[in-house]
């Protein structure tokens, strides 16, 4: 992420930071290509935007929060197909499962 950070210059308000990085991932194809730094991305986004919203009380930020966390699952290859991914829900609820 540090080499991301780099490429982009440091911002200091953390939803501007994770709006610029989306900005360079969806124009600068050589970002996006680069599997590990697209991972690392990803991930970032993902845990500023939960920070942001759990830790930071953003409710303003839930659904993008949301969508960060399905990005994250698709990057991950953990999202096969929906009625999969509900199974999985399932399981993950413990005595409902």
């Amino acid at each position: 992420m540090e080499r991301l950070k780099a490429l982009i210059g440091r911002k200091e308000d953390r939803v501007d930071f994770v709006s610029y990085l989306i900005t360079i991932l969806l124009t600068n194809k050589e970002l996006y290509s680069d599997e590990v730094l697209f991972r690392d991305a990803v991930e970032e986004i993902y845990r500023t935007l939960r920070s942001e919203v759990l830790d930071n009380g953003r409710k303003d930020l839930i659904d993008a929060y949301e969508k960060a966390v399905l990005l994250r699952a698709v990057v991950s290859g953990s999202i096969e197909a929906p009625d999969k991914l509900l199974l999985e829900i399932k399981k993950g609820l413990g005595r409902w499962g």
